[in-house]
């Protein structure tokens, strides 16, 4: 018996005890930490440390505030009609309504970008200049990780020259003109005064530098002229002052970047979103007409009978040299999309009407070499891929605790099983999250 009694008592003492406190729990132990600085509750999906130039493995999966007066100075384009698909020199226009919604400017410190800073940091700009291309699939972050390195560009002094969404330039440009300089050629007049206008307010400070300086004469016409040596930034004001130079302003500017470069008077990044679009094998710029119409295109119609090549077009040629490899202290970051393709598309958008026409998946690959074609491969070879993927793990509990905080989602997206519906969902796609996550 009583060996009987002293085996129970054992038993008792062993036993893992009532259900309720199989778990730990650590409610105590936040609430303890929540009253110090940089508690555990703020350090979980954010970090304080707001320099891009700075971030490390450490802030992986975390939130940054980027300084709202960063994305205002590159910002929406300077066009004096109000347009709500204009373009936005920082990032896209869907980031940008998201940070009006949340009231923030934040974004998540990922793979890709880091691993573009710290080659970046580690590279002997007096060597000509390395291109990075980010690919992925559709909506994985491939232009946030770009207006991430826009930001870190800017704070570590290099003069940034983003193309935000170039398939606009080639598929619904503003107005076009015959070139004057390149008999044959098309001007987009409107589109290089607004981009003018933008990187002069973006770059004001490093383009006032007495450095930058022209290296050969331009004639404008009989009375204008440009000297030789002439400060950088009057080739640029002609061309936000007068509309008829703007693209021939543009040419130059980008010609006597890549000079000044190389006389080691600046630092230059060159940031393309859908950089494959330069790379297709025609334009929607109608050789006749200087402005833009709306669709349908029909392929036997007049317009697309007429359309330029993307050579022909004057400023879309000389983005391409951009790319190579024939000046240094610069580096070049490229996203190669599939929805920077230019695809016959149905009329008025409706996008299922061929394909209840005729069902067979969309097998059209993501990858570098399928997007930029012999071309593009051959202008960028040799270059660094670097592939954007959908969230993981850490990182999707990470933005739905950010929306919770931010009241975007509610309370009930909190516990565990919530979590999981949304990770399977959504398949951790930063777009389709957003997206779909005002219906959480």
């Amino acid at each position: 018996i009583h060996f009987y009694k002293r085996t129970m008592i054992s038993l008792k003492l062993l036993s893992p005890g009532p259900r309720v406190c199989k778990r730990l729990s650590l409610e105590p132990f936040k609430r303890s930490m929540s009253a110090l600085p940089g508690s555990l509750e703020d350090s979980y999906f954010r970090t304080d440390e707001v320099n891009p130039a700075k971030h490390d493995t450490s802030h992986l999966g975390r939130l940054y505030t980027v300084d709202p007066e960063v994305p205002k100075l590159f910002g929406k384009e300077l066009n004096p009609k109000e347009n709500y698909n204009a373009n936005n020199y920082f990032a896209p226009r869907g980031w940008v309504d998201r940070c009006n919604t949340l009231q923030e400017t934040a974004i998540m410190v990922r793979d890709p970008a880091l691993q573009i800073m710290n080659c970046i940091k580690n590279t002997d700009l007096a060597n000509p200049a390395v291109r990075y291309i980010l690919y992925g699939r559709p909506g994985c972050g491939k232009s946030i990780t770009l207006a991430h390195l826009t930001h870190f560009g800017h704070q570590e002094g290099f003069i940034t020259l983003t193309m935000s969404q170039i398939k606009k330039w080639l598929t619904r440009y503003y107005e076009v003109a015959p070139s004057t300089y390149s008999p044959g050629s098309i001007d987009h007049i409107v589109n290089s005064n607004i981009f003018l206008k933008n990187f002069k307010q973006a770059n004001s400070r490093l383009l006032a530098s007495p450095e930058l300086v022209t290296h050969r004469e331009y004639i404008w016409s009989v009375r204008e002229k440009t000297p030789a040596g002439a400060p950088l930034a009057e080739v640029i004001d002609i061309g936000i002052e007068r509309l008829t130079f703007a693209a021939d302003a543009l040419n130059v500017v980008i010609r006597e970047l890549k000079l000044n470069c190389n006389a080691d008077n600046c630092k230059l990044m060159v940031i393309c979103d859908g950089v494959n679009s330069l790379y297709a094998d025609h334009t929607l710029v109608h050789r006749e007409k200087r402005h833009w119409e709306a669709g349908p295109y029909w392929a036997d119609g007049d317009w697309m009978k007429n359309v330029a090549k993307v050579d022909e077009c004057s400023v879309l040629r000389n983005f391409k040299k951009l790319f190579r490899a024939d000046y240094k202290n610069s580096v070049v970051v490229g996203s190669a999309c599939l929805g920077a393709s230019l695809k016959p598309a149905d009329p008025g958008q409706r996008w299922w009407m061929s394909r209840e026409l005729d069902m067979k998946p969309d097998t059209d690959s993501h990858l570098p070499f399928a997007l930029l074609g012999e071309e593009g491969w051959r202008n960028f070879d040799p270059f660094l891929p670097v592939e954007v993927v959908p969230y993981t793990e850490a990182e999707m509990d990470a933005m739905i605790s950010y929306y919770i905080e931010r009241g975007w989602l509610g309370k009930e997206s909190d516990s565990r099983a919530a979590r999981q519906e949304i990770h399977f969902l959504t398949g951790r796609n930063p777009h389709d999250f957003f997206r779909f996550s005002s219906s959480f």
